[in-house]
């Protein structure tokens, strides 16, 4: 099996990670541009995220080599909207070539669901990090976080719970590009955004934190 981004084939995901690697410390900390070299091959790595849908929000405008915030000799890379809003994402990841299941697809949706009520809390709340105590007006820096339970127990809970059928195939965001329930779902999309409303507890946490939170 040959596993490609874009025109470049790879006999083995471990081909493809190594080469990725030797690639981003050979750039080291840099903006990649639509005039760079390398930006068509990471805008089709970055189309191997399985999250990808979502962490592309308005589009890409370009990508950024940094310092991992959990080491600084590590590198990770960023991706800058372009609405000027910045996410991370795991170049790892896109080396791994996952693919896409309906599972994948009902929790993005579960997500796009809940993210007027994600946007309203923070906007409405201050954007000082409950773990570390920082403070910003940069709201790019500082994130909603589900804190106990998580939004993974949530979800589980809920598909427990309802009796409606769980969808199986989704339609797709044309303004943001990820997957969103249909209209046929819209009575099982209502009672799941009830039912996180009533039962999540949400605080704001700094990128860093909830970073290594996630870790």
């Amino acid at each position: 099996m040959k596993y490609n981004i874009g025109n470049l084939g790879f006999k083995t995901k471990k081909e493809c990670e190594t080469f990725t690697r030797t690639l981003i410390y050979k750039l080291d900390c840099c903006d990649i541009k639509k005039d760079h070299p390398d930006y068509n091959f990471f805008v089709y790595l970055f189309k191997n995220h399985p999250e990808y849908e979502i962490k592309k929000g308005t589009g890409i405008d370009y990508f950024s080599i940094v310092p991992s915030p959990m080491m600084n000799k590590y590198r990770q890379t960023m991706l800058t909207r372009l609405d000027g809003t910045k996410i991370d994402f795991s170049w790892v990841y896109c080396c791994q070539f996952k693919e896409r299941t309906p599972k994948d697809n009902l929790i993005k949706s579960m997500r796009s669901a809940i993210r007027d009520d994600i946007i309203k809390y923070k906007r409405s709340n201050s954007l000082i990090c409950n773990d570390c105590k920082t403070k910003t007006e940069d709201s790019h820096d500082y994130h909603v976080d589900h804190d106990n339970p998580s939004f993974q127990t949530l979800k589980d809970n809920f598909l427990q719970l309802t009796t409606k059928q769980i969808p199986t195939s989704f339609a797709d965001c044309k303004k943001y590009h990820y997957a969103i329930f249909k209209e046929a779902d819209i009575e099982f999309e209502k009672d799941w955004v009830f039912f996180h409303k009533n039962h999540c507890k949400l605080q704001i946490l700094c990128k860093n934190c909830n970073l290594r939170k996630t870790k």
